[in-house]
């Protein structure tokens, strides 16, 4: 009899346990996504975007390793930010935050850190013509204007503020230009080995029968970061031909002695010649 009515009590009780988890689970609503970040987190155009909010936390990656993992593989929330950070060093690749966002071999402007584009742009200017496109000499390092971080951290990166400041290497300051130059208030060049501030002495060259003075020298000119030049004229960082040199001549006769780097139509074949501090003289064509 003991066991009939303790069968008779489970029964009772499953059924009110049945009955009223039916009812807990017929109260509670459909869930609805959740994120920490918001819903415009990854919609680029969005002033929600997470680089616009990182760009407000002065690009505080070390916020994303506390919940993504130190190598933003995931981590506790098992979201992997490298599934678009797809290069080496994953959010912390230079094209990241400037430059080429789909080519980590381009990580200079255009697309500055504020995402500007056009050359007129303080961040933007002649990065293109200087490292990728330059028509008229080997493409340049970064840093020929800049102290180049090894990492993002470090000193005079991303802990001090824009615009980034330019410090001049050597390529400005060849053939004796010690007083090269950057003017960050108006971004303009003065004085600067590649753009025509050079001297080559009559007494210190075996060709001195091209010489009509006691030097030859550039035209030293400034030049504006954010302006757009011709591609490739010649004649405006030296005189066609240079101020001190016989002539008068056409460009089409300058191959005569300098045919390793132009042709007979006074274009530039071997940019590893020009603008590199150095005469580089053939015996003439006659």
């Amino acid at each position: 009899m003991k066991g009939k009515l303790k069968y008779i009590f489970i029964l009772f009780l499953s059924g009110v346990l049945f009955y009223s988890c039916s009812e807990i689970k017929n109260d509670i609503p459909t869930p609805s996504n959740i994120s920490v970040h918001g819903e415009n987190f990854n919609k680029v155009n969005s002033p929600e975007f997470h680089g616009a909010v990182i760009r407000k936390s002065n690009w505080n990656l070390k916020a994303c390793q506390e919940c993504h993992a130190a190598d933003y593989s995931g981590g506790t929330t098992g979201a992997s930010c490298l599934k678009c950070h797809t290069g080496s060093k994953g959010p912390e690749a230079c094209n990241t935050c400037h430059g080429d966002f789909s080519n980590p071999a381009r990580i200079a402007p255009p697309r500055d850190s504020y995402g500007n584009t056009e050359t007129t742009a303080r961040g933007v200017g002649a990065h293109t013509m200087h490292l990728y496109e330059n028509l008229i000499t080997e493409n340049l390092h970064c840093s020929e204007c800049h102290n180049v971080p090894h990492s993002i951290y470090d000193e005079g990166h991303i802990i001090s503020p824009l615009p980034a400041p330019v410090v001049l290497g050597n390529l400005s300051k060849r053939n004796g230009a010690m007083d090269a130059s950057y003017n960050p208030d108006d971004q303009t060049c003065s004085n600067t080995y590649c753009h025509g501030n050079f001297t080559f002495y009559k007494d210190s060259t075996a060709n001195q029968y091209m010489y009509v003075a006691d030097k030859i020298v550039g035209n030293n000119v400034s030049v504006k970061w954010t302006q757009d030049y011709p591609d490739g004229v010649c004649g405006s960082c030296h005189g066609l031909p240079p101020t001190g040199h016989y002539g008068p001549l056409e460009i089409t006769s300058c191959y005569r002695c300098h045919g390793a780097v132009v042709d007979s139509l006074g274009n530039i074949i071997d940019k590893t010649k020009h603008i590199d501090g150095k005469i580089n003289y053939n015996s003439p064509i006659l």
